[in-house]
């Protein structure tokens, strides 16, 4: 099961399925919007979620997160059983200044870009120069997104307000780590991350000190944009480990 970011839709997530071997099930939710971000926000979306694998019928998923989404999806390892939760780019860990001026500064672009309305943010994104400013915030391969995609997803991000979840994400921490500790869990980092402080996976480590961690290079925020193939290669190779771990646990 794969959750979105915030500001985004299960769609932003084609690219990555298209390329996820056929012998998994992927299965691609939106989550419920408009959020109100406090500190229950994650929680209620993790009971929607849990709420949405009971209706589908899926038995202990392996959950797939980004940004917010794997918050969202760690949180819900925390509530209900699943086989493994791999979160890109998580929010949740922050620990220093860094990660506040990462949001200091997506506040600051959500401003401007509101300010200009959809049909100027359009045109910006139209016109070489603008799109890679605009999406090198949040892209380490602006020129390899498309102006309609790119148009897509800022403008679903400004509607959403994301300059609002930049500053819950300066404040939200994962509540228990220590229930995870039975939960194979990978965090996935990127390397050029303008989003989440690169800082934070040092953190995470301390709280999770069980999970892997790997990390995308020349990647920013939105690794399922910047690489899908090794974004699919990352939850295919997740899921791979744990499908072993399985067989030896049922012929052990």
């Amino acid at each position: 099961m794969l959750l979105h970011a915030a500001g985004l839709d299960r769609t932003s997530w084609d690219d990555v399925v298209a390329r996820i071997p056929g012998f998994a099930h992927a299965v691609a939710i939106d989550l419920p919007g408009p959020v109100t971000y406090d500190r229950a926000a994650v929680p209620a979306l993790a009971d929607h979620v849990a709420e949405r694998i009971a209706e589908l019928g899926l038995h202990r998923p392996h959950v797939v997160g980004h940004s917010l989404g794997a918050a969202v999806a760690l949180e819900l390892a925390c509530r209900v059983p699943v086989a493994a939760v791999t979160a890109f780019c998580t929010i949740g860990f922050h620990a220093t200044t860094r990660t506040a001026t990462c949001g200091v500064k997506m506040r600051a672009l959500m401003r401007v870009l509101r300010a200009a309305g959809p049909v100027a943010r359009t045109r910006l994104l139209d016109s070489p120069l603008f799109h890679r400013w605009i999406m090198s915030r949040l892209s380490a391969r602006p020129a390899a997104i498309s102006a309609r995609v790119a148009a897509a997803d800022v403008n679903s991000m400004v509607d959403s307000d994301l300059g609002v979840l930049a500053d819950f994400a300066c404040q939200y921490v994962l509540a228990d780590p220590e229930r995870l500790a039975d939960v194979p869990v990978n965090l996935v980092w990127a390397d050029q991350d303008r989003v989440v402080a690169r800082c934070d996976a040092r953190h995470a480590a301390k709280l999770l000190p069980h999970a892997w961690h790997t990390t995308m290079h020349s990647c920013g925020h939105l690794v399922m944009r910047d690489d899908p193939d090794g974004t699919a290669a990352v939850v295919h190779a997740s899921h791979s480990h744990l499908m072993r771990d399985l067989q030896r646990r049922m012929t052990g």
